[in-house]
């Protein structure tokens, strides 16, 4: 069995060629105005040079937030499908199976890296090292709890942004400007100073497209 300076050593090397990595996925995404967003970056990069220099209290916030993460992606794994309708879904694939099966393929290899970190910083050289610096060693339950509350509240919140009188008239909005050749799914909604905005993902067979309402309410 490995030592925790070289587990610590090991971790870290892995989440500093993936922050690397996402930095510059990130910066071409900018670049090019494609639209991305990730867990990694810049923090990956941080911590994995604090830990290849075997900081042990790197280690425990690393664990702390890997197990957060592993809870938050396993619960968004779950409720993914429920998302937006299923109909919704076999278009997107229809005109974007490449993009699609991308998406679900880096969701699984994130999902499998983060369980990898936690596992590795959670084994029991590690632990014991932790204990002797007087820290915590024990399952970081919090974490977890936090990563399932942060997945409930999603939950919660796109069911209400699609069920609700703000959204019937986000919608009764998108079908006068475009029809009702068209279904629309809500994928976000602000209110300011008494005016309301939505933007909404209009659909039908064949053909998806961006709409964007306003009212005032």
């Amino acid at each position: 069995m490995d030592s925790s300076e070289q587990i610590l050593k090991k971790v870290g090397i892995a989440l500093l060629i993936v922050g690397v990595i996402d930095i510059g996925v990130m910066i071409y995404c900018i670049t090019n105005k494609i639209s991305y967003s990730s867990s990694f970056n810049i923090f990956a990069v941080i911590a994995g040079i604090f830990l290849m220099k075997g900081s042990i209290r790197t280690a425990r916030a690393v664990t702390f937030f890997g197990a957060f993460m592993l809870a938050g992606f396993i619960g968004l794994l779950v409720i993914f499908p429920f998302m937006e309708p299923f109909e919704l879904k076999a278009i997107t694939f229809k005109l974007r199976p490449v993009s699609t099966v991308l998406s679900y393929v880096f969701m699984f290899v994130a999902i499998g890296f983060v369980y990898w970190v936690y596992k590795s910083l959670a084994s029991e050289p590690v632990m014991t090292a932790r204990k002797e610096a007087g820290l915590s060693h024990g399952v970081p339950k919090l974490a977890f709890a936090l990563g399932g509350i942060l997945v409930i509240g999603l939950s919660i919140a796109m069911y209400l942004l699609n069920n609700g009188s703000s959204a019937e008239i986000a919608k009764e909005k998108a079908l006068e400007q475009f029809g009702d050749s068209y279904k629309y799914h809500i994928t976000a909604m602000n209110f300011s100073g008494g005016h309301a905005s939505a933007r909404l993902t209009a659909y039908r067979e064949g053909e998806i497209k961006d709409v964007h309402v306003e009212w005032n309410e």
